[in-house]
């Protein structure tokens, strides 16, 4: 492969991430959404750190010595920039601030590591950069940055990467807990796409340090490898993050700031087993003031609007909903299915769901209707997760149910 290709690749890196800065840029001054302030702040760290990449990759070191110390506590702040936005995301009114800022502490430290650099001659820095040989005086000075360089790739960012995927885990469990409290469906704002993204980098990674042990003999083939991969891992973070705005910050994060007034206890679970979560409740719902007979009466007002109205088969019902129709608090509501019902809110919508759609499948009049098409006439987004519920709840699938009951199969199910 040509320079000229290689370069070509390089510089579509760079602009990618350019565009990407400066479109969630202009969204955040005209929305003031602070999740896209943060991913805006990523992608121009990222387009910053690919520029002195394609600097020193193609020899352009006239403006590279200025600001080579900066190249790798750029590429350190990746993953707390990514991790403000992930946590913009999922927390009330997040802002950056107090211990918040320990997150960018290790690209200080390696700023600091770099330092040195400033104490080559102008001509010594770029034959440095180039790769040149340079004065025998400064050749200490030269295994100090390159062991610099190594300490803060394959050290500190290796150390920050697994904290992070650990980090990043243990908040995903913790968001999609406080999804089932509140909402009747996953799709779009559970994040999932950010496991997926994880994995994708992980393997990159590993691809990308495999490749590098034979950079002598494949020069090219290490460059092109990390600017595509690069390339698609933005494009992917672009674009994810582009259409989340509306699907968890508006729709979760709004709805939550009445539901948590309400309800605040329930917004910082201890516990990533979801068992023990639910029994944590208990034991607080135990200490709260709602009586067993308004407790029940609650619970007979829903059952009679879930049957009247089929209210399940609105796929974006949330407990905020129901306890408007109910005229109670969604902190009542909740505390109510969950003592008495050992569920939690997602769980009690897919029961009446998944009943009626047995219901269905079991009818000989819709035996021309889809599995999807009944997916979502019960209130499912997605004939994914209606498979998922389903199987979880009778064992099968929704296909091996029809079968079963046309053929006289005893079919035994846990749903009540």
């Amino acid at each position: 492969m040509s320079g000229n290709s290689l370069e070509f690749v390089s510089v579509i890196l760079i602009w990618q991430a350019l565009l990407f800065a400066a479109l969630f840029g202009g969204i955040y001054n005209k929305t003031k959404h602070y999740p896209k302030k943060f991913i805006a702040w990523y992608m121009a760290s990222n387009a910053a750190y690919f520029s002195m990449v394609w600097m020193e990759s193609f020899g352009y070191t006239g403006i590279l010595r200025f600001i080579f110390p900066l190249a790798m506590p750029l590429l350190i702040s990746f993953l707390p920039l990514f991790y403000y936005y992930f946590r913009s995301l999922t927390t009330l009114k997040y802002r950056v601030r107090g211990k918040q800022y320990y997150h960018l502490l290790p690209s200080v430290l390696v700023l600091i590591l770099h330092l040195p650099f400033f104490s080559f001659p102008a001509q010594v820095a770029s034959d440095f950069l180039s790769r040149k040989p340079i004065p025998a005086e400064f050749e200490w000075l030269s295994q100090y940055l390159l062991w610099a360089e190594r300490i803060s790739f394959y050290g500190v960012f290796t150390l920050q990467f697994l904290f992070y995927i650990v980090k990043f885990r243990t908040n995903l469990k913790l968001h999609r807990l406080r999804i089932e409290l509140m909402f009747s469906y996953k799709e779009n704002v559970d994040l999932r796409w950010m496991k997926l993204l994880f994995i994708g980098i992980l393997l990159f990674f590993v691809g990308n340090d495999l490749i590098f042990l034979f950079r002598d003999e494949f020069p090219w083939f290490s460059i092109v490898f990390y600017s595509i991969g690069m390339i698609g891992i933005n494009f992917f973070i672009g674009y994810h993050s582009l259409i989340q705005n509306e699907l968890v910050e508006n729709e979760i994060i709004a709805r939550m700031t009445h539901y948590c007034a309400l309800h605040r206890e329930m917004t910082s679970p201890k516990s990533e087993n979801q068992e023990l979560f639910l029994a944590q409740e208990l034991q607080k719902y135990q200490r709260s003031t709602l009586k067993t007979d308004t407790r029940e009466q609650i619970l007979q007002q829903l059952e009679k609007l879930m049957e009247d109205e089929d209210l399940y088969s609105d796929s974006k019902i949330s407990i905020e909903d129901l306890a408007m129709k109910l005229s109670i608090s969604s902190k009542n509501l909740s505390q109510a299915i969950n003592e008495v019902y050992q569920k939690n809110f997602f769980n009690y919508i897919n029961e009446y769901r998944i009943r009626k759609a047995k219901a269905m499948l079991e009818s000989g009049e819709n035996v021309t209707f889809s599995i999807e098409g009944i997916a979502r006439m019960v209130g499912f987004q997605s004939k994914s997760s209606f498979y998922t519920a389903f199987k979880k709840s009778t064992g099968i699938t929704p296909t091996e149910y029809r079968a079963n009951y046309k053929e006289g199969v005893e079919i035994n199910s846990p749903v009540r």
